[in-house]
């Protein structure tokens, strides 16, 4: 694991979360379609539509919504004629925000201490990647100035809540197509973005943590993508960057320490810029086509491209050598930042420069040679190549340009897309306030004073309270507790434990370990219902099997959700062993293994206790059987002194 060794304080870190998470509503925010996602599920019909940016409230055009529009990318939506209506597709004004919705998001923001908005209007955020057919997200702020207090007593900010629609979902991108499946379009969500009041990539981790764990004691969609977490990240000098995609807890300290590294090498390119003497007029604008010149070049993809009527261009840097290769992240350079925005506006697959080893392409001498001359690139410039079709060619050159000149200012305000590794990579610019303006089909909506009243007054417990009780009362480890309540376990918990108190550290095992030990192993444990369990813990508490069956149990389950759990225990031949049987069975192996017994002494109760097991799991408790398997071995011995 990487080690960073910052001063964050003095680098001045700030960052800030945003969380949505959907609500568990039975219909959708502006429509009364189910809000059930469709699986991969075949869709009934296509559409098709094409998308232009327009202006904002305030006149303008939002900068990444421009970007988007020029890369040109068509979108196919798949619809479902059970889940989605007229409203989906833009050919409907909305119906009444759902109520039910609203409560829960209305519980949500009093738990974050929010002082509530009492009359909400609805607005259109634009968004013109096509994840809204109509080309803006309908939302409206519920809350504001709220806060959430971490283990250490710090209260984090938040700014605003905000009750909105989900966006649809993107599926694929083929031959520059989006298609989105409208099925999640309109689901109810909250959106939660926190003050930049973090100053620690752990503190962040804690934030999103306790926001998930708050959001989860509520009714929330408790199921993989319901809630999703972006992150925003900044230090002196730099500029905030939003990082979208954050899928785990974990990621969180390695992305922002990344966008740390990247942030101070930009600002570190810039300065480097200044010492040069260089400034933004230096940038040549001018693209020398080699296309010609380099149509026999040893480079194999450059000759064929060239030979599929593909242009090859050429831009030199002057006195840029070295700036494409400065290192920016772990195996990410400057040249690498460049490139990922042309293959992200353009749809080209990258750059070529020569702060690379070029040989690694193949380019002969000569073809070196030629490109010093022809591009006029002497020993301290840098140059880059682009091949491409004419019109891909224009904006990538554009881009490529424009991104250049900004390395004199540091650091672009940009959206990045979480990448694995801890990465990040080029979306979108940064949207700003130009893409919000108001709904005109939507009345204001109201929040009643005696409404707040009663739903503060039926406030959840806080999920670090219930942890601390937990964790206390079952003298287990609160990240156990934490567990429970993320895998949506803890109601199951407090029935099984209920009627069967007198052992936490087997329930918890079952509902954590056994699960993700069979999950791994490509069951699919969604199929064991709560009933199943109460079930298994019932025949536990019964005697009627011992607790090593439990996992056997649950396998056959999953692989046969149409039996019962007492056809299942029946099918694997679990049938109650009592006292008499055991003392017998056990009896007989001991008398049968006397000279084990005689040569090993009581080291022979393992492979003896392995023997007994194949012949009793599961029917009954294996600590029964260690204890009365021991005393028969003990009076062996004595027998045969």
């Amino acid at each position: 694991m990487e080690k960073f060794d910052f001063d964050y304080e003095k680098l001045g870190l700030k960052c800030g979360l945003e969380i949505h998470q959907q609500l568990d509503s039975k219909t959708k925010l502006f429509c009364r379609c189910p809000s059930e996602l469709q699986g991969t599920r075949k869709p009934d019909f296509t559409l098709k539509r094409e998308m232009r940016p327009v202006l904002g409230e305030m006149g303008s055009f939002d900068q990444a919504m421009l970007t988007e529009y020029e890369k040109n990318v068509d979108i196919i939506y798949e619809c479902y004629n059970d889940v989605i209506c007229t409203y989906e597709i833009d050919e409907t004004p909305p119906f009444e925000c759902n109520q039910e919705a609203r409560k829960i998001a209305l519980e949500i923001a009093l738990l974050l201490n929010s002082n509530i908005i009492r009359e909400m209007h609805v607005c259109r955020k634009n968004y013109l990647d096509g994840s809204v057919p109509c080309g803006f997200q309908r939302t409206m702020i519920l809350g504001k100035d709220g806060y959430i207090t971490m283990e250490n007593g710090k209260k984090i900010g938040i700014d605003i809540i905000c009750l909105e629609e989900d966006a649809a979902r993107l599926i694929k991108t083929e031959h520059k197509t989006n298609y989105f499946r409208l099925d999640r379009l309109g689901i109810p969500l909250v959106e939660i973005t926190t003050k930049p009041e973090i100053n620690h990539p752990e503190e962040c981790r804690e934030c999103a943590e306790r926001l998930g764990l708050l959001l989860w004691a509520t009714k929330v969609k408790k199921v993989l993508g319901a809630i999703r977490q972006d992150v925003n990240v900044s230090v002196k000098k730099g500029t905030r960057i939003e990082i979208k995609g954050v899928q785990k807890l974990d990621w969180i300290p390695l992305l922002i320490n990344h966008e740390i590294l990247r942030q101070t090498n930009l600002i570190k390119v810039k300065e480097e810029l200044e010492k040069k003497g260089l400034t933004e007029k230096d940038i040549s604008s001018e693209a020398i086509d080699l296309s010609e010149k380099l149509s026999k070049s040893k480079c194999d993809f450059i000759a064929k491209g060239i030979k599929s009527r593909k242009k090859l261009y050429g831009l030199n840097f002057k006195r840029f050598k070295g700036i494409f290769g400065k290192e920016l992240m772990s195996d990410y350079r400057f040249g690498t930042e460049v490139s990922s925005k042309v293959k992200s506006i353009s749809g080209l697959k990258g750059l070529i420069h020569s702060d690379e080893d070029l040989k690694k392409y193949n380019f002969s001498d000569g073809d070196l040679k030629i490109l010093s001359q022809e591009l006029n690139s002497k020993e301290n410039d840098c140059y880059v190549l682009v091949l491409g079709k004419h019109k891909e060619l224009e904006k990538a050159i554009n881009v490529i340009q424009n991104r250049v000149k900004y390395a004199f200012k540091g650091v672009p305000p940009e959206t990045r897309r979480a990448l694995e590794n801890g990465n990040t990579e080029f979306l979108r610019e940064l949207h700003g306030g130009a893409r919000l303006y108001p709904d005109t089909d939507s009345q204001a909506i109201l929040n009643k004073q005696e409404e707040i009243n009663y739903v503060a007054e039926t406030l959840p417990e806080y999920p670090w309270d219930i942890i601390e009780k937990y964790s206390k009362k079952y003298q287990t480890e609160k990240r156990i507790i934490k567990e429970l309540i993320f895998n949506n376990y803890l109601s199951l918990f407090n029935k099984l434990i209920e009627f069967y108190p007198k052992d936490p550290t087997l329930i918890f095992t079952t509902l954590l370990e056994t699960t993700t030990a069979l999950k791994r192993d490509g069951k699919d444990i969604e199929k064991i219902t709560d009933k199943d369990y109460i079930q298994i813990f019932t025949l536990l508490k019964d005697k009627e099997i011992g607790k090593e069956a439990i996992e056997e149990i649950m396998i056959h389950k999953a692989d046969n959700p149409h039996l019962s759990i007492n056809e299942i225990k029946k099918n694997l031949g679990l049938k109650k062993v009592n006292m008499n049987e055991l003392h017998k069975i056990l009896s007989n192996l001991v008398k049968q293994n006397e000279k084990l017994i005689k040569e090993k002494k009581m080291k022979a109760m393992g492979p003896l206790m392995g023997d007994a097991m194949e012949e009793l799991r599961g029917k009954i408790d294996g600590s029964i059987i260690s204890k009365e398997l021991k005393n028969l071995i003990q009076e062996k011995l004595k027998e045969l002194k």
